[in-house]
């Protein structure tokens, strides 16, 4: 049960913190550009909406795949300025380790549909 909400706080984490990236930065007052809003959303967003699909079907597999997906701008973005708020990228992306690291596999079923 942890590792599932270990992996809805890393996603709805990481959409979060990507919408303050995105409208409500405390380091510039200018609007974000199409660009980085597509690329924000194709490297973060999407990798975490992924991430709450993984959630809810408890997928060991989906959820490293949510990791690696967004672990390039994750990292970029959580290590290009120390101290920031974006550090928070770095423990979101913990969170997607961890979550993924805590699912266990759910029984296989037989064509009989009996458990092993």
């Amino acid at each position: 049960m942890r590792s599932i909400l270990f992996g809805i706080a890393a996603s709805v984490g990481c959409i979060l913190t990507c919408l303050v990236f995105l409208y409500w930065n405390p380091y510039s007052s200018d609007p974000p550009e199409p660009g980085t809003v597509r690329a924000l959303t194709y490297m973060l967003i999407l990798p975490a909406c992924l991430g709450l699909v993984a959630s809810a079907l408890r997928s060991r597999l989906l959820m490293y795949a949510a990791f690696a997906w967004s672990l390039p701008c994750g990292l970029y973005l959580g290590v290009a300025a120390i101290p920031s708020y974006f550090n928070v990228f770095l423990v979101l992306l913990a969170l997607y380790l961890v979550a993924a690291a805590g699912f266990k596999p759910l029984p296989r079923f037989r064509r009989s549909g009996r458990m092993r």
